[in-house]
């Protein structure tokens, strides 16, 4: 009987075939590349949203930054605006001392005196290009009788106009300033404003 089933045994053999190896790890590698896909897809939305947020910040800090330069760069050229106004009207009345005269008659044409005399004060510097033109200035002035005094406060290159009404600033410096007070937006009062208005 022992070699009946030693027969058996080999006549089994070739018909018994090992079995296939499992279909798992063939899975289990496209699993693995679904997870890794996955992964960088997350990764790099995240990598992107990071990336994106801190642009934006930095855009936004670009812009603020932009923002104070301009600001800074408008105070500048205002005051470099500033300089060469006062450089202009002095080199104007430089050239033609009537011109003095005429910035007093800007200055004396918004006021509505109460008296019959008007006091313009002026730079000592600028008192005998006024005077010279004080016709001229009393012709403007509707028959008022104008008295010129020399006024070192007034600055140069614009005058103080005294009514009985009030004061009229026609300084350069008060000028200039109600013209910075119009770009910054500000408020200018009519005893800052160009050209001026006496109270009353």
């Amino acid at each position: 009987m022992g070699h009946l089933i030693k027969n058996w045994a080999a006549a089994a053999a070739p018909v018994v075939s090992p079995a296939p190896e499992p279909a798992t790890p063939a899975l289990a590698a496209a699993d693995v590349e679904a997870v890794l896909a996955a992964a960088r897809r997350e990764g790099f939305a995240a990598g992107h949203a990071d990336a994106v947020a801190r642009a934006a910040g930095l855009l936004a800090d670009a812009e603020a930054e932009a923002d104070r330069a301009l600001e800074g760069a408008g105070d500048a050229a205002l005051r470099l605006a500033t300089k060469m106004a006062e450089r202009i009207v002095g080199r104007a009345v430089a050239l033609d001392p009537g011109v003095m005269a005429e910035i007093a008659a800007e200055a004396l044409s918004g006021c509505r005196p109460g008296e019959p005399t008007v006091r313009i004060r002026v730079h000592p510097d600028d008192l005998a290009a006024v005077e010279a033109r004080r016709e001229w200035l009393e012709s403007r002035a509707a028959g008022v009788r104008i008295e010129l005094v020399a006024d070192e406060t007034a600055g140069r290159y614009g005058c103080v106009i005294d009514t009985g009404r009030g004061r009229i600033d026609g300084r350069l410096e008060a000028q200039i300033a109600a013209l910075e007070a119009a770009v910054h937006g500000q408020p200018v009062s009519p005893d800052d404003s160009l050209g001026g208005s006496d109270h009353g």
